[in-house]
């Protein structure tokens, strides 16, 4: 069984992970933890439903590397793997 620790969320990421539809965005300031919610519900999601297709955007790809692919690459090492393509 695999186990992935996801930390303990504030009010809006709590009320993030409960969303149950289908399309969900998270805005709001800066400094609000979207990122790291964004990156937790997208790893659970994908443990819980094999072959799902989640999609993370940011303005550039430099960004999107910075602020989630090497996050991802380090919490989910040995769950998943990774095949980059630019």
């Amino acid at each position: 069984m695999i186990q992935y620790h996801v930390g303990t969320p504030n009010e809006k990421q709590r009320l993030f992970f409960q969303d149950r539809h289908k399309y969900v965005a998270y805005g709001g300031s800066r400094g609000g933890g979207k990122s790291w919610g964004v990156r937790k519900k997208a790893a659970l999601l994908a443990l819980y439903y094999a072959g799902i297709k989640i999609g993370i955007y940011r303005r550039t790809y430099p960004e999107l590397r910075n602020n989630h692919v090497v996050p991802l690459l380090k919490e989910l090492h040995g769950i998943a793997s990774y095949n980059e393509s630019k």
